[in-house]
C-alpha cells in the first residue's frame, strides 16, 4: 500500500481518481492548492500535480519517502527532472488527453472570429447594421497546422469537415507521420504563405521560442488569422500586436499568450513583488492591454483543454499510470536526459578608433571606427549563413564590444529575441601607464624585445596595469559562473570581446602552455565556434571560420 497525496485537486478530479482508484488497497488524499514546501506532505510516496505545482529539489528533499511523481499532463517543465533523476524518483506524465477537446476549440474560436459572433451577440443588445455583423465561411479555406502531433492531427480531420484545404508542417520528416491522407506536407515559409488559418500545436522549448517571429509574422498571407492554443511563447507577442494594428492579419484567437499568468490576480501580484523580469513583466502587459482593446482579436485563459471529458482522460491514465508502476510497467515514464551542450561562439569586438591609429585602449572606453561598424555588417551576415542560433549574447563594459554586437545582431536571424548580458569578467588588460599611448612608439622608446615581452608575456605586467596571467584569473571564473551555465542547457553563446581576454579564455578553453598562449594572436577577422565539455568547460572541438573582413588597423 502507497500513500498518495494529489495536488492541484478539484470535486471533479476527487470523484474521478477515487473511482479509478477504488480497486487498489493505497491510501490517498486531496490538497486543493499547489504543491509547495509548506505544505508537502513528508510521508507521501506518490504525489501528484497539474502543471501549476513547480517541484524543485527542495520539495522533494522535504518528502524523504517520495518513489514517484505523478503529472497530470503532458508537459513535465514543472518538475526538476535532473533532481529527480539524482534522488531516485520516478516521473510519470499523461502523454495525450486534450486532442478533441483542443482541436474542438480551435474551432469554437475561429468560428467566433469569422462570424463576428462577440459583434453578433452585442447586435441583440443595440441597432446593428447587416454589414456590421457579415463574417466569412471556411468551406474552401486553406487551414495550415504546425505540429501533427495527437492535436495537430485531430485539427486537420475537423478541418477537412469543413471542405477546408488542409497543409500541415512539422519537424519531423513525413515519413515518420501518420495519416497522410489529411494534409499535403509542406515546409513553413509555404504554409504560412499559403493559408487562411494558421492553427499552433508545437510544445514550447528554447527551439520553438517566438517560432513566429516578427519576420514570419509578416510572411503570413495577408488577411489571415492566427490560432493558438498551444504555448504563448512560441509566438512574438509584440510583433503580433504590430502586424494586427496594421491590418496585415485579420484576427487571432489566443488561448495561450506570454505573460498570460497576469490573467491571475494572485500570480500577477508575486511577480511583481518578487521584482524579478519586471521589464519582462511590463512589457507583457502592455501586449495584453493591446490585445485586448483589439476588436478582432480573442483571449481566454487557456481553457482549451477545459471539457469533462478531457479531465476523465487525464485523472484515468493517471490512475492507471500509478497502478502501472506497482507492477513494475512505466509506459509513461519521462527520464532525465542532459541537454546537449551548446555552442560557444568567440568574435573580438570590431576596430576601434584606438585600434585604427595603433593606440592602446585597454579599459578606456572607446568607440567603433567607422570601418569597425561596417565590419559588424559582415561578421553578422557571416553567423547568418553558418546556420547557428545565438540564444545568449555577451560584451563587456567597454562599449565597443556592445557596439559590435549591436551591429552584429540585425544582420542574425530572430536576432531580437537573443538576450544580452554583461560579463565583467571578460573586460579588457589593464594597459596601466601605457593606456592611450601609441604602441608603435612604445616600442621605439623600450626596445623590441621588452615590447614583446610586455605585449605578449604571460606574467609580465604593464607599469601600474595588468598581466595576462591576472586577466586568466578573472577571466576563467567570469566563463566558469556565467557562461558554462548557459551551455549546459544546451543554449548557444555569443561572446564579443577582446583580444587578451579571449586569448586568456582561449588557454582555458584549449589547455594551452604558457608558451602557446604567449604566440597566440586572435584576430578581429576570426569566428570561433566551441563545443564544450559540460563538466570542464573545456574544447572537445573548435572550429576557425573567416569572416572575410580585412584588417587595415595598426594595431
Amino acid at each position: 500500500m502507497a500513500v498518495i497525496v494529489f495536488y492541484d485537486t478539484t470535486e471533479l478530479d476527487e470523484q474521478q481518481l477515487t473511482n479509478a482508484l477504488r480497486p487498489t488497497d493505497h491510501y490517498w488524499k486531496f490538497v486543493s492548492k499547489s504543491l509547495s514546501v509548506d505544505n508537502a506532505h513528508t510521508d507521501a510516496e506518490i504525489v501528484s500535480v497539474m502543471s501549476t505545482s513547480k517541484i524543485t529539489a527542495e520539495i522533494m528533499d522535504s518528502i524523504p519517502r517520495l518513489t514517484l511523481i505523478c503529472c497530470r499532463s503532458i508537459d513535465v517543465n514543472n518538475v526538476d527532472l535532473s533532481s529527480a533523476s539524482q534522488r531516485g524518483i520516478t516521473v510519470l506524465r499523461v502523454p495525450t488527453y486534450g486532442g478533441p477537446s483542443v482541436a474542438e476549440y480551435v474551432f469554437t474560436l475561429l468560428l467566433a472570429l469569422k462570424r463576428l459572433l462577440p459583434t453578433v451577440l452585442e447586435a441583440t443588445r443595440k441597432p446593428f447594421s447587416r454589414p456590421e455583423i457579415r463574417g466569412h465561411d471556411l468551406v474552401g479555406k486553406t487551414m495550415g497546422v504546425i505540429g501533427v502531433g495527437n492535436i495537430g492531427k485531430e485539427t486537420l480531420r475537423i478541418a477537412k469537415g469543413f471542405s477546408m484545404r488542409t497543409l500541415a508542417y512539422d519537424v519531423k520528416p513525413v515519413s515518420e507521420i501518420e495519416d497522410h491522407d489529411l494534409f499535403e506536407y509542406v515546409d513553413l515559409d509555404t504554409l504560412l504563405s499559403e493559408s487562411d488559418v494558421v492553427s499552433l500545436h508545437v510544445p514550447y522549448n528554447r527551439h520553438t521560442h517566438h517560432l513566429l517571429n516578427s519576420d514570419r509574422l509578416n510572411s503570413m498571407k495577408e488577411g489571415s488569422i492566427l490560432v493558438n492554443t498551444s504555448r504563448g511563447g512560441v509566438v512574438d507577442t509584440g510583433a503580433l500586436v504590430s502586424v494586427l494594428d496594421r491590418k496585415h492579419l485579420a484576427g487571432a484567437a489566443l488561448d495561450a499568450v506570454e505573460g498570460d499568468f497576469i490573467f491571475s490576480s494572485s500570480e500577477e501580484m508575486m511577480s511583481w513583488q518578487d521584482g524579478k523580469n519586471s521589464n519582462e513583466l511590463w512589457r507583457h502587459s502592455a501586449e495584453l492591454a493591446s490585445l485586448q482593446r483589439m476588436p478582432n482579436v480573442i483571449i481566454s485563459p487557456q481553457n482549451a483543454y477545459n471539457t469533462f471529458e478531457s479531465f476523465e482522460r487525464i485523472n484515468n491514465t493517471t490512475a492507471k499510470n500509478i497502478i502501472d508502476f506497482y507492477n513494475g510497467y512505466r509506459p509513461n515514464e519521462v527520464k532525465y536526459e542532459p541537454p546537449t551542450p551548446g555552442k560557444l561562439i568567440l568574435i573580438r569586438h570590431a576596430e576601434s578608433e584606438w585600434n585604427a591609429s595603433g593606440v592602446w585602449s585597454g579599459i578606456t572606453d572607446i568607440c567603433l571606427s567607422d570601418k569597425g561598424e561596417k565590419d559588424c555588417v559582415g561578421i553578422g551576415e557571416m553567423i547568418n549563413r553558418l546556420g547557428i542560433s545565438i540564444d545568449i549574447a555577451c560584451y563587456t563594459e567597454q562599449r565597443r564590444t556592445r557596439q559590435t554586437l549591436d551591429g552584429i545582431l540585425p544582420h542574425i536571424a530572430s536576432s531580437k529575441e537573443i538576450p544580452q548580458i554583461c560579463v565583467r569578467g571578460l573586460n579588457e588588460r589593464n594597459y596601466g601607464k601605457y593606456t592611450g599611448m601609441d604602441k608603435w612608439r612604445v616600442k621605439e622608446m623600450v626596445g623590441e624585445e621588452e615590447f614583446n615581452r610586455i605585449r605578449r608575456g604571460w606574467d609580465v605586467s604593464f607599469p601600474n596595469g595588468e598581466t595576462l596571467k591576472q586577466v586568466y584569473e578573472r577571466v576563467v571564473p567570469a566563463y566558469q559562473n556565467e557562461i558554462l551555465t548557459h551551455l549546459r542547457e544546451g543554449e548557444n553563446v555569443l561572446v564579443v570581446a577582446h583580444g587578451n581576454s579571449l586569448r586568456a579564455l582561449i588557454k582555458y578553453l584549449d589547455r594551452l602552455s604558457v608558451e602557446e598562449v604567449e604566440s597566440l594572436e586572435m584576430l578581429m577577422s576570426q569566428i570561433l565556434i566551441y563545443d564544450v565539455d559540460p563538466e570542464t568547460g573545456h574544447s572537445t572541438g573548435k572550429q576557425v571560420i573567416e569572416s572575410g573582413i580585412t584588417i587595415e588597423s595598426k594595431f
